[in-house]
């Protein structure tokens, strides 16, 4: 099979295949299946024959789809689907396969493949395939090394500030113009929300009982877990709020546009070699993949049209304005 259909049948499989396996779940449970009449018993088949790159699985007139082809295609589909498929059989990825070889075919035999402009989209999408596969590739051989880790370190501790782990403890507020039943709580009732919140929690009272007792889905918010955030991640008001704490300390409520928000502090630190490790590491990767693609770009000597692709000139409006005449 042809890597351009191939790359169509992913397309069209990823967002009809949903639709595809609950139609076939409903049918399933709607006629259970029917015994199969008895068959004269078949040959057993050739090692050749039961090879996956060999073995036909699908026939579209002429054309042939192989195990293979159809292990490809399932592989390429999202976690999602690809757990349905697992759970409920590969009779919908078959009909959409078949529809794809029956299209291309029908494509063909009307000599669409000849028109200038599908020749292009073809030709770009086999330019895309072939520039990510190496692309990948590039990536994929980058090594990085401890000393480069530690180096990096050492040299942009200003890239990693304090980080915290907060709880937080959010209820929405209701619009001024909004409707009796829609969610959220006006600003005192807020208020109020998150001071019974956090006097239950100072009072001792197990956090997953807080969560249950108060959580309003759409409206009160609690996640028992603390989170990890960075400062400087959040907008200014909640991180001075965050930051500015102690351990087991919270903050006063904290009014946004759409909410008041209540920290609780655990913990407080500066980050480590070893927790920013990871992140470092792709910093110096993706370092290292641009000056090998520059590298590369020198080497090819590409040429561009200065004029064809020059910037084009600001709006008018965008443009300076003149200077005020001198004063005599």
């Amino acid at each position: 099979m042809e890597i351009v259909r191939r790359k169509t049948a992913f397309l069209i499989s990823s967002s009809l295949l949903a639709v595809a396996l609950g139609s076939v779940a409903g049918f399933s449970q709607a006629k259970p299946p029917q015994k199969a009449a008895s068959k004269p018993a078949a040959q057993p088949a050739t090692a050749a024959e039961t090879s996956p790159t060999k073995k036909v699985v699908i026939k579209v007139g002429s054309s042939t789809v192989t195990q293979a082809d159809v292990d490809y295609l399932i592989g390429s589909l999202s976690p999602q689907i690809r757990q349905a498929v697992a759970s409920r059989g590969r009779k919908p990825v078959g009909d959409e396969d078949a529809t794809m070889g029956l299209l291309s075919q029908k494509a063909r035999e009307e000599h669409l493949d000849t028109q200038p402009d599908i020749q292009r989209k073809i030709a770009l999408e086999k330019l895309q395939i072939l520039a990510q596969e190496e692309y990948q590739k590039i990536a994929e051989g980058i090594q990085v090394n401890p000393d480069e880790v530690s180096a990096y370190f050492a040299s942009h501790k200003s890239e990693f500030p304090e980080e915290a782990e907060i709880r937080e403890f959010v209820v929405r507020k209701k619009a001024a113009d909004a409707k009796a039943d829609d969610p959220g709580l006006s600003a005192a009732d807020a208020k109020t929300r998150l001071a019974e919140i956090q006097k239950a929690i100072e009072a001792g009272t197990d956090l997953e009982a807080v969560a249950k007792k108060f959580d309003v889905p759409n409206t009160v918010m609690i996640n028992p877990k603390a989170v990890k955030v960075r400062k400087g991640e959040m907008i200014p008001d909640l991180d001075k709020a965050a930051f500015d704490l102690q351990p087991n300390q919270f903050s006063a409520p904290v009014e946004t546009a759409q909410a008041l928000v209540l920290f609780q502090l655990v913990s407080r630190q500066q980050p480590d070699l070893k927790s920013v490790t990871p992140e470092i590491e792709n910093n110096l990767k993706q370092e290292k993949l641009r000056a090998t693609l520059d590298t590369m770009k020198t080497k090819a000597n590409i040429w561009m049209d200065p004029e064809y692709f020059k910037t084009p000139e600001a709006p008018s409006s965008e443009k300076e304005a003149p200077p005020a005449p001198a004063k005599h």
